[in-house]
């Protein structure tokens, strides 16, 4: 399966920052703040979350060494684990790590870019986030190279406008009140169990903010000199990504008082209005805008990538198997189910639901450098992993087991999601297998 190598360094990376500054970072913290009580708490969680996320990248960076194929988790499970636990997390790729994260950042495009006190009457409501998914959709599907080159330039832009915001509030430092206090309510001591439980939920809802970090190792396949320049991007996005996190968000949970922006989901706009009143709220709705579009982008750019390896793996319909048209196919199928869930989908419910479903995924991949690589072909034979491959892998995998046990126990309905999505992936393999045979 060789394809044509056309994205470099400066692409790869742009994807990753792309794919992870989408939506969650300009709504998480409203409702992190409701939750853990105080700005300090909510710059835990984000700061834990970076940590994780850039472990995950040295990680993910040895797989895409071991295996510089399209595919992600798929390929990786696949490959090092069961064709089945490969099958799920294709499926768990096409539902909820690209399409619903799609239809989330779509959903908060729309919200954003015309709130409803600007809506016109007659504009309904989805269909600017609808029409923003349509127009990369059909552009990643039949103009690649363009629209790349136009996702870099609004990468560009958006992270331009992003800094501006921030050197805006940095000349406001010593001539405004930021606002410190925590919310009017008993809060639970730090080193309690109460407190570990909200704190993972929180830490579990800004993970989907982070989770891009992967995005480069879905086109893999397509990347000159993949082996050393995927690895790269992938911490490279994620060092930088986090780094504007922790101070867009320092920004964001101390420009007004908390009881004005907990809980809200357009902490972002509230926070620069505060500051620098309507024309920085402008500014910020505009880099937000820039933000979740890109990140639809991304995100349709590289999840069918994974839809064409699985059906490569004669384990999806092979009318999406490698080939001059099967990239445009798995875009457009890709584009309609994302299209599709932002007419039945809501924001908050899409959080819970994509942040525990993505984790569990991706920490189950990483536990595969852990297991004896499995290839029949002399030259993926990977060298032995450096200490620090191995101790940022298990820090990812133990990490996320933990938050995620702790989430279950304050907000099992999430789980409970997750559960039914892997039950009818398992349900839709037992059906691939049987059509197989017959």
């Amino acid at each position: 399966m060789n394809r044509e190598a056309r994205f470099g360094l400066t692409t790869l990376t742009c994807v990753v920052i792309a794919s992870m500054i989408g939506s969650g970072v300009f709504t998480t913290s409203g409702f992190s703040l409701s939750s853990l009580g105080s700005p300090g708490r909510v710059l835990l969680a984000w700061g834990i979350g970076g940590v994780i996320a850039l472990c995950g990248a040295i990680a993910y960076g040895e797989l895409a060494r071991r295996l510089p194929i399209s595919g992600g988790e798929y390929l990786y499970l696949s490959r090092q684990l069961h064709p089945f636990a490969g099958f799920l997390a294709g499926w768990v790729s096409l539902t909820a790590g690209f399409s619903g994260a799609i239809a989330m950042a779509a959903i908060t495009f729309e919200a954003y870019a015309v709130p409803e006190s600007i809506r016109p009457d007659w504009l309904a409501p989805n269909t600017v986030a609808i029409t923003a998914i349509l127009l990369f959709g059909f552009g990643h599907a039949f103009l690649v190279r363009l629209f790349a080159a136009i996702q870099n330039s609004v990468v560009g832009i958006k992270l331009a406008v992003l800094v501006a915001f921030l050197v805006a509030a940095a000349l406001q430092i010593s001539t405004r009140e930021w606002h410190w206090a925590p919310l009017d309510q008993p809060l639970p001591p730090i080193w309690s169990l109460a407190f570990a439980r909200v704190l993972a939920g929180s830490v579990m809802w800004i993970s989907l903010s982070y989770a891009g970090f992967n995005a480069a190792v879905y086109i893999a396949s397509e990347v000159k000199d993949a082996e050393r320049n995927v690895p790269r991007s992938l911490w490279l996005g994620t060092v930088l990504v986090t780094f504007l996190y922790i101070v867009l968000n320092a920004v964001f949970v101390t420009a007004a008082p908390v009881s004005e922006i907990a809980g809200q989901k357009e902490i972002a706009a509230i926070s620069a209005k505060a500051i620098g009143g309507s024309s920085l709220e402008l500014l910020m709705r505009t880099a937000i805008g820039l933000g979740t579009l890109s990140s639809v982008a991304g995100m349709i750019m590289t999840g069918p990538r994974v839809l064409s390896q699985m059906a490569d793996d004669k384990v999806f319909p092979a009318l999406f198997r490698t080939g001059p048209n099967s990239i445009s196919r798995t875009v457009l199928l890709q584009t309609a189910i994302a299209a599709g869930l932002v007419m039945i989908s809501n924001l908050r419910d899409l959080l819970g639901f994509l942040s525990t479903t993505l984790a569990i995924s991706s920490a189950i991949t990483v536990a595969t450098l852990f297991l004896p690589f499995r290839s029949t072909d002399p030259s993926q034979q990977p060298r032995s992993m450096s200490l620090l491959v191995k101790l940022c892998g298990a820090v990812y995998v133990l990490s996320t087991i933990v938050i995620a046990t702790l989430m279950a126990q304050n907000q099992p309905r999430d789980l409970a999601a997750t559960a039914i999505t892997l039950l009818l992936g398992g349900l839709l393999w037992v059906v691939t297998c049987y059509r197989a045979r017959t």
